[in-house]
């Protein structure tokens, strides 16, 4: 069976919001050819295409994003699941950011992206040097784990996890990453991503790559991507 390689995009192939570095382009650039590659993210294309250059995201076999509520081939869109978000939900997360203890906001904190809403408490706005004072603190004070547990508990149709460095990815249920098989054809996966403990936005997929007997690899950075696709 054809061997398919599906890889989560920030944290996972680029450092976390910033830009595929020069020495990963020309090393990944070479290895995903006459691959069959699927990129699969929580971010939106035009973000990916902040991130990765444009002649891999049109030289992969197809970029899913927004949780795999869009698809893109050759840089075109091929399918969007739309989301009418519930007030009750806009509600909520409005009243996390009024009492979170967390100092500082910078605006673009309830995001709406296709099929789902990525929700920042410090802001999507925050440049790098802010996100990693967040996400320091966050790691202590654990605000977005509890924000996804009260979303858990108080919407039955709706499902939060973290994404990334500062924010949560929200979504209806069964929205997740995993959707993704559904269009994929069938084959033996091979995975990477930077979320895939419970909680994480790539642990969907990666539970049921795991149960079915594919690879599942749980990265911490983009350099360990390269050193084990070095090692393929």
């Amino acid at each position: 069976m054809t061997n398919t390689y599906l890889f989560d995009v920030d944290g996972t192939l680029t450092p976390a919001r910033q830009k595929m570095t020069d020495q990963f382009y020309s090393f990944f650039s070479e290895w995903i050819r006459d691959k069959k590659v699927y990129f699969i993210s929580g971010s939106d294309y035009e973000k990916l295409q902040e991130q990765v250059p444009k002649d891999i995201l049109e030289s992969v076999t197809g970029v899913f994003g927004c949780a795999g509520n869009t698809l893109h081939v050759n840089g075109e869109s091929v399918f969007s699941n739309f989301w009418e978000l519930p007030q009750r939900l806009i509600d909520v997360l409005e009243q996390e950011l009024r009492i979170s203890p967390y100092p500082q906001a910078y605006g673009n904190h309830i995001e709406e992206r296709v099929g789902m809403i990525n929700f920042s408490v410090v802001g999507r706005n925050a440049i790098l040097d802010e996100r990693k004072r967040y996400y320091t603190w966050d790691r202590r004070a654990g605000e977005r784990r509890r924000i996804v547990e009260r979303i858990k508990d108080e919407f039955d149709d709706i499902a939060a996890v973290l994404g990334g460095e500062i924010s949560i990815d929200i979504y209806p249920a069964g929205w997740d990453k995993s959707q993704v098989l559904k269009t994929i054809p069938a084959g033996t996966y091979t995975f990477f991503g930077d979320r895939t403990d419970p909680g994480g936005n790539d642990f969907a997929l990666a539970k049921i790559l795991i149960d079915t007997g594919h690879t599942v690899y749980n990265v911490s950075s983009y350099e360990e991507t390269w050193k084990i696709l070095r090692e393929f």
